[in-house]
């Protein structure tokens, strides 16, 4: 059996905001995630708050704006899972679909060399090194 219960001190809220990366070809959507927030205080509900603000503010870099100060179009809608999806369009009216989430980062592991000693690997566990 999988052991999911997340240790308080690992748990961390983050918002993601991906991006397309093929925009205007309908029938292929491919995303890469462009940012990523970490919330360090309030939880969960400081995070929702996050990516509210940036699904009503997030300008993908491929959006054509004429002048500094310009305003994009904007379509912003709330997905039921809770995630942001939000169509931005520039001064050349494509549109640039971006998502933005929440998330909870539960676990994290760095890279491990295939020859660590076990006092090496206790070390690492215990956060020793």
């Amino acid at each position: 059996m999988i052991n999911d219960t997340v240790p308080q001190k690992e748990a961390r809220w983050v918002v993601l905001v991906e991006a397309e990366t093929r925009p205007g070809y309908e029938e292929d959507h491919r995303w890469q995630l462009v940012a990523k927030h970490a919330v360090p205080d309030g939880g969960r509900a400081a995070a929702d708050g996050l990516a509210r603000k940036l699904a009503m503010e997030y300008v993908p870099r491929e959006v054509s704006m004429g002048s500094a100060g310009d305003t994009p179009a904007r379509k912003v809608f709330r997905v039921a899972d809770g995630s942001w999806l939000v169509e931005v369009r520039g001064i050349d009216h494509k549109a640039i679909l971006c998502r933005v989430s929440t998330a909870e980062l539960v676990r994290e592991w760095k890279y491990v060399h295939a020859g660590e000693t076990a006092a090496e690997r206790r070390r690492r566990l215990l956060g020793q090194t």
